[in-house]
């Protein structure tokens, strides 16, 4: 009795000073807290290529890739070793409809899905084509970021960045703010499309008087539960909406970052198309949503006019020179979000390129940083968040 009562008292002595230690020593702001990613392990694959980790399965059985340099897609087990690879855009009589416009994903474990700039086609693991769908419209976009996600899905539905719809009001100006809507959401068990998510009232691309370019409300967006979370491009703001409602936001959060340059209220931008000064404005890149509340953002300051004028003029018609050029005045990088607070950018290791999938704190791919690295194989890491 005598040695349970010592180990009672031991117990809640240790939970006193457990208290008086947090209340002498508050947890660090957000703000405040110095973040980097931690490389833990790695997949090897025995290919001579640029590959880009898609998707993981989600019973982590199957890796899909890609090869940047010849969109050639890749079925990956976790040792390594290629399962599957085959090629599905041109002429192939199983293509994707239209052009690739973003990264695959898995459906299930054995369905892949693919979206493209006139539909979504579906895929056994195999490669073997399984259905396609196509709206009633023809697709059309002013700018496709093939290695970006798109789309996402919950249930039998998905939700994806397909313009052209309301191509009939052009692909900007103050009749498309007003009247069109930024994502559709296909039933795959109708084939049916559906528009959802007009310009929300808290954002600036609703304005009846301000016109914004394409380039400008650039849509981003990630599902987490029943919830749907979306920003635009030059827009520092992240909108939060419940699936079951899609016409206007649950929440609006205004993203503090100490620097994110906005165009100009009275820059009016090209009619249906952009100038290179648009692509040096701030931008939000992506966004995770992080399962407990925190959001994993990534995005870039922009360049000031003076900035964007000198690297324009000393490239000339050399974009690769402009954008690398351009890359000694645009800060930003990645940051974690709670609602309210930003981080500072999170560090990165040289060797890491661009994040792939995010699946947790404690689970983040990242693909090789090819600049920094020559190797006979390819390689993607697998990192955590870790507090420095």
């Amino acid at each position: 009795m005598k040695i349970k009562i010592l180990h009672s008292l031991l117990f809640l002595g240790i939970l006193a000073a457990c208290g008086e230690s947090k209340s002498e020593k508050p947890e660090t702001s957000l703000s405040e807290q110095n973040l980097k990613f931690e490389v833990y392990d790695s997949l090897v694959v025995d290919y001579l290529g640029n590959l880009l980790l898609m998707d993981i399965s989600p019973d982590g059985q199957n890796y899909l890739m890609i090869d940047q340099n010849t969109d050639t897609l890749f079925v990956i087990d976790p040792q390594g070793e290629i399962k599957h690879k085959y090629y599905r855009n041109g002429d192939d009589p199983e293509a994707i409809p239209g052009n690739r416009t973003g990264l695959g994903k898995f459906l299930d474990n054995q369905t892949i899905l693919i979206p493209g700039s006139q539909g979504i086609a579906t895929y056994e693991i195999s490669g073997k084509l399984k259905k396609v769908f196509k709206p009633d419209f023809t697709g059309m976009s002013s700018l496709v970021i093939p290695f970006n996600q798109v789309h996402d899905a919950s249930g039998q539905k998905i939700y994806i960045y397909l313009p052209g719809r309301y191509s009939d009001l052009g692909q900007q100006g103050l009749d498309f703010q007003k009247n069109s809507k930024r994502l559709e959401v296909l039933n795959l068990n109708s084939g049916e499309f559906e528009s959802v998510t007009p310009f929300p009232k808290e954002s600036k691309y609703s304005s009846e008087t301000q016109e914004f370019g394409s380039l400008d409300f650039y849509t981003t967006f990630k599902i987490e539960g029943d919830s749907l979370f979306l920003f635009f491009r030059n827009e520092p703001k992240l909108f939060s909406y419940h699936l079951s409602d899609l016409e206007k936001p649950a929440s609006v959060k205004s993203i503090p970052y100490p620097e994110f340059i906005e165009r100009k209220v009275d820059d009016k931008p090209i009619n249906g198309g952009f100038n290179m000064r648009d692509f040096f404005l701030g931008t939000n890149l992506s966004l995770f949503p992080t399962g407990d509340g925190d959001f994993l953002i990534q995005y870039l300051t922009g360049l000031t006019d003076e900035e964007a004028n000198e690297v324009t003029s000393a490239a000339g018609t050399d974009f690769n020179k402009m954008f690398e050029d351009a890359e000694k005045y645009n800060g930003g990088g990645f940051a974690l979000f709670d609602g309210s607070q930003l981080s500072p950018v999170i560090e990165k290791p040289e060797i890491l390129g661009n994040l792939n999938k995010f699946i947790s704190k404690d689970e983040i791919w990242f693909s090789l940083n090819f600049s920094e690295a020559e190797n006979d194989y390819s390689v993607i890491y697998k990192t955590r968040l870790v507090s420095q």
